[in-house]
């Protein structure tokens, strides 16, 4: 059966703060060599879904060149495949998406032209693995015309999600948006199946948000299913949860490299990594490229990044060709790609507010309590010899820090 997946992909990850200042949320490197995008693109080809089209808005160079023409993915082919879609002039005023269903609305003339019968809609910001023709078959077995899926959560975190009520026939009675609290056990997850005919009679230029103008409706109608799912599933939605996300895969690797389910991503062609007799590494993952000449604990090292010898990285995540230099200590920290931590330099350690005034000097430098306490550093941040950046502070991307 043919079927047309369309992931959106044009966030701004406003909650991702400075990590986000120059890419796409959907292209925020993850677990020492992915991007977030790569899970639902390797989903798709391990379940036979071909045809794919990634809808960008914000930032999207950075998604772009590493989507390519989908070869890492093997997608770069003469029929289907995934193509790239910007907000698009037709002789009116352009306009860029005004929402998810806008999105949809928006490339309605790709839709129009599927011969597919159905359609995946997914967020391009989530870490899970999944194989899409069970909730295919569910979906069709349901007879009902639209299919959400749905992960039990904890009462703690259905504040973070639209939470739904499933009745024992699989219909889905009732959703919450994000409520305070709630007796609803499952979340949406931001995956929908439709109906194609179905999506094509009522979506119009009226309609801007998938969940307010097309889904609530639907359910009203009971017209909706809930497809449960029960494995592991991350929403990357702030620092916090990527972090946190991030860390788990220290203690259990597996629950994203599955032998026959392999997350395929555009490699960086560089030497496997390189250890000195100086070197301690425990409890972390380290990608190709990166030479170790410190200590890290408890870390994920991308490509090509360099820890100097009497640097101690701890807790942390240092992305792609960062360097961090002799007797420099990171503790709890986010740095992006492209910096450079000094001599010396404390990262992440100390009371929130020490110094603040002062750093502010001579960079963009802010507390957000959305970060909860980790210290971030974002792409191309410099850091001159002996500074003390103390924890829960932002660094923008580009700043150069000399206290």
């Amino acid at each position: 059966m043919k079927i047309l997946t369309v992931i959106l992909a044009g966030g701004t990850g406003r909650e991702l703060s400075a990590l986000t200042g120059h890419r796409a949320k959907t292209s925020m490197p993850f677990g020492g060599r992915y991007r977030i995008i790569d899970f639902c693109l390797s989903n798709c080809v391990h379940s036979g879904f071909s045809d794919i089209a990634v809808l960008t808005q914000y930032n999207p160079a950075s998604l772009m060149e590493h989507i390519g023409m989908g070869k890492p993915w093997d997608l770069d082919r003469k029929r289907g495949g995934v193509f790239i879609m910007q907000p698009t002039h037709y002789g009116k005023a352009a306009t860029w998406y005004l929402g998810t269903a806008d999105a949809l609305y928006q490339n309605i003339a790709i839709l129009r032209n599927s011969d597919a019968e159905h359609l995946l809609v997914l967020s391009g910001d989530q870490v899970y693995i999944m194989d899409y023709r069970d909730m295919l078959k569910f979906h069709i077995e349901s007879g009902r015309p639209v299919t959400l899926a749905c992960k039990g959560v904890g009462p703690r975190q259905r504040m973070r999600f639209g939470m739904v009520r499933v009745g024992r026939d699989g219909r889905v009675a009732e959703f919450q948006e994000k409520p305070r609290s709630s007796d609803f056990t499952y979340a949406s997850m931001g995956i929908y199946m439709f109906e194609k005919k179905y999506l094509l009679d009522i979506l119009d230029s009226d309609k801007k948000d998938i969940v307010f103008d097309i889904l609530i409706p639907a359910i009203s109608k009971k017209r909706v299913s809930g497809y449960r799912f029960d494995t592991y599933w991350e929403d990357i939605g702030s620092i916090p949860t990527y972090f946190k996300a991030s860390m788990r895969l220290l203690k259990n690797r597996s629950i994203i490299t599955q032998k026959d389910w392999p997350i395929f991503t555009k490699g960086e062609g560089l030497a496997p990594a390189k250890y000195s007799p100086s070197s301690q590494v425990s409890e972390s993952i380290v990608a190709e490229g990166c030479i170790v000449r410190g200590k890290v604990t408890r870390s994920i090292l991308f490509p090509g990044v360099v820890i100097e010898k009497g640097a101690d990285v701890e807790d942390s995540i240092i992305l792609n060709y960062s360097r961090i230099d002799r007797g420099a200590r990171i503790r709890r920290a986010i740095v992006d790609k492209e910096s450079y931590i000094g001599k010396n330099v404390i990262f992440g350690a100390g009371r929130r507010g020490t110094n603040l005034p002062e750093l502010m000097k001579y960079c963009d430098a802010s507390y957000t309590p959305e970060t909860g306490g980790i210290t971030v550093a974002g792409k191309g941040v410099r850091i001159k010899s002996g500074t003390i950046i103390p924890a829960g502070l932002v660094l923008e991307p580009e700043s150069i820090v000399k206290v």
